[in-house]
């Protein structure tokens, strides 16, 4: 156990010291500042889309949505851009699911260590589950640890359509 602690306590002394801090502008015209030494940014993503396949550790369960993400930084900075959020495995994955579902949710995304919000663009890994027979809901995690950056997203959605899904996916956030 001690082992383990000097191991954590050297990992986060190293990350911190290799931690960068960039200087680069928004292409947002809404928001053109400059984000240097802004390490933390409280994010949220409102967001509309649908979801369906068929997936018993084999097959297809794929899920496509696009929002809006608005972030704010401890001073009271505002980004704002369009994305789109899809979510997927590989053929053959851990996700049992059967059904489709046309949904509208929220997530609450905090990063850490991120100089612009930019750098919460890219490929997460994702648990999720969601359920409905008429209406239902569903809710996912999504991390994303790209050293010495760290972002967690944590969404609820409110869904209708027939069948459930559950299981660990990858999730990507891209800019539109």
């Amino acid at each position: 156990m001690r082992s383990i602690l000097i191991a954590l306590a050297m990992s986060f002394t190293a990350m911190f010291a290799h931690a960068e801090v960039r200087n680069i502008n928004a292409e947002n015209t809404a928001d053109q500042l400059d984000f240097a030494g802004k390490l933390t940014w409280n994010c949220g993503i409102a967001f509309t889309g649908a979801a369906g396949g068929v997936k018993i550790i084999l097959g297809r369960f794929n899920t496509v949505a696009t929002g809006k993400l608005s972030c704010i930084d401890l001073e009271g900075n505002h980004f704002t851009k369009d994305v789109m959020i899809t979510i997927g495995s590989y053929f053959i994955g851990p996700v049992v699911g059967i059904g489709y579902f046309k949904f509208a949710g929220v997530s609450s995304h905090i990063s850490l260590f991120n100089c612009p919000p930019d750098v919460l663009f890219g490929h997460y890994l994702v648990t999720q589950g969601q359920g409905a027979f008429g209406l239902g809901g569903g809710a996912f995690t999504a991390v994303r640890v790209h050293p010495p950056e760290i972002a967690l997203n944590v969404s609820i959605k409110l869904q209708y359509g027939i069948g459930f899904q559950a299981g660990v996916e990858s999730m990507t956030l891209t800019p539109m």
